[in-house]
């Protein structure tokens, strides 16, 4: 049976979450699956319950690699995939079981799509839920048609202004992927928001309301990171400025996005004073409730120290 979909797989040192994910790409309504894993270098173990892994199902594909980062993992993945069709799952994600077969459908009955998403919802290591992504961007209110799949007008200014795509939530075109050239090798990280971004300029986008994914908020995540994404969306934000098709209201919404970033970093540091800074920024460019908010929780934290 040739492979509907290929499902790609990055792991480093994910023992602790990648069980839950691969099971939930077994339970996938939609069988004809090309799962291919890319063992970037683990040294917790996880790299022999690959093996196993593989050594138990035929649809699965182990391939290893030393350790050099998931740029390197996905794009070599997408290479050696074997259907038309590429969807992403982190290792410490997880998927409802009809993800794939209404998505997968969907894109089969529309070739002029080269991208699909869907809404996703945060959770605790406990499992807890904590907001879904589109509840969060303000920005982004797409007209609800109960988990339907319907076009994204103008994709690539909403892409850019609310940074809304997860990645464990996309279904792209392998070919749309090559021709995009990728991702970005150069970048350290965000490698992701820049690929949703130059597949927007290849084709149409389409998108779901319905949470697909449960997107772990793991407790011991490095502040550094986030600083590292910080850096790398500054710098493909001034990359694709220079594309005409982008509005400028797209464009202070995506800068908004930034500083809000850097408000929350500087507050994980315990910084007083330089969250306000981004806030005011944040707000100048796009004045949300939630900027707002967040501004009168750092006066308040500042006054009070």
């Amino acid at each position: 049976m040739n492979a509907l979909v290929s499902v790609i797989i990055p792991n480093y040192n994910c023992a602790a979450y990648l069980p839950a994910a691969v099971k939930s790409v077994f339970a996938q309504d939609l069988r004809a699956l090309d799962i291919i894993i890319i063992d970037d270098g683990s040294t917790d173990g996880s790299l022999a319950y690959l093996e196993t892994l593989a050594a138990e199902h035929e649809s699965v594909r182990l391939v290893r690699q030393g350790n050099q980062g998931v740029v390197a993992a996905r794009n070599k993945a997408i290479q050696i995939a074997r259907s038309d069709l590429i969807a992403f799952l982190d290792a410490d994600d997880i998927w409802q079981k009809h993800k794939l077969v209404e998505q997968v459908g969907y894109m089969y009955s529309n070739p002029e799509v080269v991208m699909t998403f869907t809404n996703y919802q945060h959770v605790t290591e406990c499992g807890k839920q904590i907001i879904d992504c589109f509840s969060y961007w303000d920005e982004f209110n797409p007209e609800e048609k109960h988990g339907e799949y319907q076009k994204l007008n103008n994709p690539l200014n909403s892409i850019l202004a609310t940074n809304v795509v997860g990645t464990s939530t996309v279904v792209a075109r392998k070919q749309a992927l090559i021709e995009a050239g990728l991702f970005d090798a150069e970048l350290k990280s965000a490698s992701d928001w820049d690929m949703w971004l130059k597949l927007a300029n290849i084709g149409d986008v389409a998108f779901s309301t319905s949470c697909s994914t449960h997107y772990l908020m793991r407790s011991n995540s490095i502040t550094s990171n986030r600083l590292n994404r910080l850096t790398a969306m500054q710098n493909i934000l001034s990359l694709h400025s220079r594309n005409p098709n982008l509005s400028k209201k797209a464009l202070a919404h995506a800068y908004a996005h930034i500083q809000e970033g850097y408000a929350e970093y500087y507050r994980e540091l315990g910084d007083k004073l330089s969250p306000i800074w981004h806030d005011l920024v944040a707000i100048y460019k796009n004045p949300l409730i939630r900027n707002l908010k967040h501004l009168c929780h750092d006066l308040k934290r500042a006054v009070c120290f």
